[in-house]
């Protein structure tokens, strides 16, 4: 009996730290590798202005778990709430195997001329970890400030949670 007890104990100690990498919720949503942030937001040639957006996603150490993000436009409207603009939709942007510590994708919203001048911006960026088609794990999160963007910030470095388009 107590060989069993000991057994179990053991089996538990190997596995609920693998069941907790693997489950995705709590894990991968409070990880510190999951963020998003605006990393360019400047007036363009063409008069109109573009706003970048950059996020990074943790890996589950899986190599048959695929990531994805799905990166969207949002602006505050005179009550102060937040709305998607629509079409500023990126659609799924596979960024990579889950075996690897962490990821980065990232998006330049091009914006027309007029189009939200003078309105603050941020982004909304849903994260998908999928085996196969099914989804395995996901979440969701707004642009915050102080992160370090790779290849894209403009000027490099650059992070914020919003800006306001010119």
């Amino acid at each position: 009996m107590r060989r069993s007890a000991l057994t179990i104990l053991a089996c538990a100690a190997i596995l609920l730290p693998a069941a907790a990498r693997g489950s995705g919720d709590g894990g991968l949503r409070g990880s510190p590798l999951l963020w998003a942030t605006v990393d360019a937001c400047e007036s363009s040639a063409s008069g109109g202005a573009l706003v970048g957006l950059r996020a990074s996603m943790p890996g589950t150490g899986n190599p048959n778990v695929q990531m994805y993000m799905i990166f969207r436009l949002q602006y505050r409207v005179a009550s102060g709430r937040w709305a998607y603009l629509h079409g500023a939709d990126s659609g799924l942007v596979d960024v990579g195997s889950a075996q690897f510590r962490t990821r980065q994708g990232g998006i330049d919203f091009h914006l027309a001329a007029g189009a939200l001048s003078g309105r603050v911006v941020r982004g909304a960026v849903d994260f998908e970890w999928r085996r196969g088609v099914a989804a395995v794990s996901f979440a969701r999160t707004v642009t915050s400030a102080g992160h370090h963007p790779g290849a894209g910030a403009s000027p490099p470095g650059f992070s914020v949670a919003h800006c306001t388009v010119s």
